[in-house]
């Protein structure tokens, strides 16, 4: 759960003393939380579906179901920009790990006289229930 809040502050530009603000909480239930050295209780929980209400319940405490209970695909895309956008600031230890890339037949298409060689940089995995998860390489 404490990723699921992670995000929501990722994807508001929320520090937690701002998202602590706005729940009405103290900023140190907040770091305890992110630190993964307490759970939210119940009446945190309730403070959040409360101050963002467009969070689904189920995918804040379970991590199941659509992220949002109402997003249209131009909010979504916009929250996954965003979301990007802040991944950068995660230290790499952060990040999860990655799958080595695999390469098809079709690899034979890339002109193997260019010296021009692309290393990719992220890899962004877009799920139908509106959640995304951002993978890089180590």
């Amino acid at each position: 759960m404490k990723d699921r809040i992670a995000h929501i502050m990722r994807a508001k530009n929320l520090k937690a003393s701002d998202f602590a603000t706005l729940l009405g909480i103290q900023p140190s239930a907040v770091s305890h939380i992110l630190a993964g050295r307490n759970r939210p209780s119940l009446e945190i929980v309730k403070k959040i579906k409360e101050t963002f209400p467009e969070y689904n319940l189920d995918w804040i405490v379970f991590g199941v179901g659509p992220m949002t209970s109402s997003a249209s695909s131009k909010e979504a895309f916009q929250e996954a920009q965003l979301a990007m956008q802040k991944s950068d600031e995660i230290p790499a230890d952060d990040l999860p790990l990655y799958a080595e890339p695999s390469f098809s037949a079709d690899a034979d298409l890339i002109n193997s006289e260019s010296s021009l060689v692309l290393t990719p940089r992220s890899v962004i995995v877009l799920y139908d229930d509106g959640t995304f998860e951002t993978f890089r390489p180590r």
